[in-house]
Parts: structure tokens; C-alpha cells; sequence
């Protein structure tokens, strides 16, 4: 009887194996004929599940992407409004070395997807599922008189995206200066900013 491989167990292997190998060596740096060698496979065969370093690149970052969303799900629980903003924000941003590990890949995914429209448009779509959560933590803060109603959802948004995203860099090239505590510092004060504007209308 032939035996039964198991396709997705098989891909979520690979990725984990050549997430850790970007994490190592930066995406540029990696040939397909190394990340088949870190997942154990002959040159070559890695194609059947990675044709090319997109496919790789495109599943590393879906890898960081997924396994932020799952840790926001786990802290977030029932909760909502500004508390629920601010624990998404805080899994987004690199606090500890899982977290620094998905930043380089996300920056590494940047480098690469640069004038690349089709890996440009993927990573907005992710960015899109975050803005649509973050839209709806601001309406329930706004509901619940957390935040100034009058200042738009998407400036807050571009504003926390920037911010965020601007740590995984600041992380991963000036770690002295961008310490876990203060990092949550920087996201404290801009969410203290809002809450001030909310007591003071």
C-alpha cells in the first residue's frame, strides 16, 4: 500500500525550516539550494511545494503574518475597544525574540517585494485585515468615549501602522535604543495622546 504523505504537514515543514534560515541569513542571501538543504530535502525537490524564492518568500511572510494574528487572538480574548488596540499592536511589534525573528522576515519580505506589484498587493491585502480590526477596536473605544470622535479612524491607523512597523526596523538595526520597555513606552504615549483628546473635548 503506498504510503500516505501528508502535503500541508509536509509544506508547513519547509516553511519552518527556511523561515529559520531567512531568520539566520536575510532573504537575499539564501539560493533556492540552500533552503532545500534546511529542510532536508535534494536540490530540486523543494520545487514540488516552492517553484521559486517568491513562493517561499510569499509563505515566509504568510508564516509571521498568521502567527501574529493567532498570539492577538489569544491575548485579546473577549476584550474590546483601546485595550483590544493595544494588544494587537503590541504582538505586531518585535518585544521578544520570536517577535524580532518575524520582523527580520517581514523586512526581508520589504527588500524583495519592492516594485514588485504582485507582492505589493499581497502585503497590502494582510495590511487590510489589520486596518479593518483596528476600524473596528476604534469604533467600540469611540462607543465607549475612550477616543475623540472626531478624529478619522484611518489617521489613527496610518499613524500606528507607521509606528509599528517602524520598530520591527528600529529593532532589528538599533536594538540598544529600541529595548522592549522602550518600545511599549512609544506606543503607550500615542495611545495616551488619543485618550487625552477624548478628556479633553
Amino acid at each position: 500500500m503506498p504510503k500516505i504523505v501528508d502535503h500541508a504537514a509536509r509544506r508547513t515543514e519547509i516553511i519552518e525550516a527556511v523561515w529559520s534560515l531567512i531568520v539566520r541569513k536575510g532573504f537575499t542571501a539564501v539560493t533556492m539550494r540552500e533552503l532545500a538543504t534546511e529542510a532536508g530535502y535534494a536540490n530540486g525537490a523543494l520545487a514540488r511545494y516552492f517553484p521559486d524564492k517568491e513562493s517561499v518568500l510569499r509563505a515566509a511572510f504568510q508564516r509571521a503574518f498568521d502567527a501574529t494574528n493567532e498570539r492577538a487572538r489569544a491575548a485579546i480574548g473577549d476584550q474590546g475597544g483601546l485595550t483590544a488596540f493595544r494588544l494587537l499592536c503590541l504582538e505586531i511589534m518585535p518585544l521578544d525574540e520570536v517577535r524580532l525573528a518575524e520582523a527580520r522576515v517581514v523586512i526581508g519580505f520589504w527588500d524583495y517585494a519592492a516594485g514588485q506589484p504582485a507582492l505589493v498587493e499581497f502585503f497590502d491585502q494582510s495590511m487590510e485585515t489589520w486596518r479593518q480590526e483596528m476600524c473596528m477596536y476604534l469604533g467600540q473605544a469611540r462607543a465607549a468615549g475612550e477616543v475623540d470622535a472626531d478624529r478619522p479612524d484611518d489617521r489613527v491607523i496610518d499613524a500606528v501602522l507607521a509606528l509599528t512597523m517602524g520598530l520591527q526596523i528600529n529593532a532589528c538595526f538599533s536594538p540598544r535604543h529600541n529595548t522592549p520597555q522602550r518600545q511599549t513606552a512609544v506606543l503607550d504615549d500615542f495611545l495616551a495622546g488619543l485618550r487625552v483628546r477624548a478628556l479633553s473635548s
